[in-house]
């Protein structure tokens, strides 16, 4: 009993994480579902905005909610209309290094998917082949109200050539973004910092980073365990998959201790 609660104390400890957030504060919807809109305003994609539409059901459905130990599940929400500026105007005013959010395309709830078809600043010559830019546009200290993802409507763009499981493996790359996460160091990551292969599933780091965003609420009356270093986002996986097993273990010294004494 004593090797094992060593081994599983040090691992608790531990704070090696791969996965990466997209803004300073560490911040996420405060609410557990979190409706996608698609808008209406796609020219170049060869796709219409109801396919778009089903692509982010299965893009909620293939990844994102299968975490078990997270409390987010993204659901597929509405086609709209949207402002024109959406199409045409720059998704940051500033873009040195970081990214100061363009008001005008503000997203006051949810996450937005609309199409970009800017080629002075969004997907220039030199940046044609980026497949799209993503931004929590929308942050009050820590709560994430809004977020926009801009897809390359370029006549050019590349989105068009993928295949529809491709499609649905980048949107949900880029709804990973939309709801905190940034990029990830790890190959087999769907949040990968460069284009691979179509994932067909979310790597470790990727669960990792979506639980540490939102952790599921623990059973057992037992809460979260705060972690200092990051202001609270939950205990680390390994913990709350260990728990149960503890607490049989527990259980049983319990039982064994008191079988001797009777």
């Amino acid at each position: 009993m004593k090797v094992l609660l060593t081994i599983v104390l040090s691992l608790i400890t531990s704070n090696a994480f791969s996965f990466s957030l997209n803004n300073t504060v560490g911040a996420a919807f405060s609410k557990n579902t979190v409706p996608v809109n698609i808008a209406d305003n796609c020219t170049n994609l060869g796709v219409s905005s109801a396919e778009l539409l089903s692509m982010v059901s299965d893009a909620g459905t293939m990844y994102w909610n299968t975490v078990s130990t997270s409390r987010l599940r993204i659901t597929a929400g509405s086609v709209v209309s949207v402002d024109s500026k959406f199409y045409t105007d720059k998704v940051c005013t500033t873009n040195s290094g970081s990214c100061e959010p363009n008001t005008d395309l503000t997203v006051a709830s949810d996450i937005l998917i609309t199409c970009n078809g800017d080629t002075t600043d969004n997907f220039p010559n030199a940046q044609k082949t980026v497949l799209a830019i993503t931004i929590p546009n929308n942050i009050s200290d820590r709560t994430i109200n809004g977020a926009l993802i801009a897809i390359n409507d370029r006549s050019d763009n590349i989105f068009q050539d993928q295949s529809r499981a491709k499609m649905v493996s980048v949107l949900a790359h880029e709804i990973g973004h939309a709801v905190g996460l940034g990029h990830s160091p790890v190959g087999d990551s769907l949040m990968y910092y460069t284009l691979v292969p179509v994932r067909d599933r979310l790597g470790w780091d990727d669960i990792d980073g979506i639980t540490y965003l939102y952790p599921r609420e623990q059973p057992f009356g037992c809460g979260t365990i705060e972690d200092i270093n990051n202001s609270g986002k939950g205990a680390p996986l390994l913990f709350v998959l260990l728990m149960p097993f503890l607490l049989i273990q527990l259980l049983k010294l319990r039982d064994r201790f008191s079988h001797s004494f009777s």
